[in-house]
């Protein structure tokens, strides 16, 4: 994709398309690179043409360790960095590459001029910021009354693939807890018929 494929370009002033067309700097990174830390002020916003950013907090004092908030894709934006540019406030997470990116970082003084410029940007934020936010409350919700087993079952079933190459770490980054829970928790889910277990594959049986 290109960055006028964004959805907010569509119905983008001209004035305002010009103004991020001219601004708009292309970026690139490489795997396990680190966009920003918990408690930097980002001063500019990504827009992903390629690649996949994982955002994530470390809660080590709540016993959970990392906490996978949400991937971003191309096409897609992410709340934190928008929050923390918008406002020029600490970002409440983390951000890494996940996969090689490319894209653009528009900068914080031209995002401010859209806010206060732009009608049709100004409603595209409002919009992505509602839809984020619902994102962060379902997992807090799974986070705090779903058993951690039938948050697993839900995650193997929503990829909706058979067969799901991945590690047991990785899915204890993403669901908020130790590798040593989701090793168990899989262990017994073979037993029983759901899963049958490879070295870097899980693979969905017909009994689920």
């Amino acid at each position: 994709m290109k960055l006028n494929d964004y959805q907010f370009f569509a119905s983008l002033e001209p004035e305002s398309l010009e103004k991020v067309e001219q601004d708009a700097k292309r970026v690139s990174f490489g795997v396990g690179t680190f966009l920003y830390y918990q408690g930097d002020i980002n001063d500019g916003i990504l827009f992903l043409e390629k690649g996949s950013v994982k955002v994530y907090i470390n809660s080590d004092d709540i016993g959970r360790g990392e906490i996978t908030l949400y991937y971003i894709k191309p096409g897609e934006q992410c709340l934190v960095n928008t929050l923390s540019t918008v406002s020029q406030t600490p970002a409440t997470a983390t951000a890494i590459v996940d996969e090689s990116i490319e894209g653009w970082v528009i900068p914080h003084h031209t995002i401010k001029w859209l806010i206060d410029n732009s009608p049709s940007y100004r409603d595209f934020k409002v919009s992505f910021c509602s839809q984020r936010l619902s994102q962060i409350l379902h997992l807090v919700e799974e986070l705090r009354f779903k058993r951690m087993d039938q948050r697993l079952l839900n995650w193997l079933y929503v990829q909706g693939i058979e067969t799901i190459h991945t590690t047991h770490e990785q899915i204890a980054q993403i669901l908020g807890t130790s590798r040593e829970v989701i090793s168990r928790i899989l262990k017994n889910l073979e037993k029983e018929g759901f899963v049958t277990l490879r070295r870097g594959m899980i693979s969905i049986t017909n009994n689920t």
